[in-house]
């Protein structure tokens, strides 16, 4: 797989969760039908990015877009 499949990847997930608010990742296969592994690359991706968040809801992982600033005020 190629770095910039991965960016793709992280891209399709970003909208997702923009979209959708949290998911889980089991959540985010269904709707992008995309491997496990591709998903953990892609959310390393936006989290090395600082573009995620991590939260736990009953002991079950959520993902989620950190709110930016900008996002605030308008």
């Amino acid at each position: 797989m190629l770095t910039n499949d991965i960016g793709i990847n992280a891209g399709t997930i970003w909208k997702l969760l923009s979209q959708r608010g949290n998911l889980t990742v089991r959540e985010i296969g269904e709707l992008t039908h995309y491997k496990d592994s591709l998903i953990m690359l892609a959310l390393g991706w936006l989290s090395r990015e600082s573009k995620i968040e991590f939260s736990t809801t009953n002991g079950e992982l959520k993902i989620g877009l950190k709110q930016v600033v900008s996002d605030l005020y308008y």
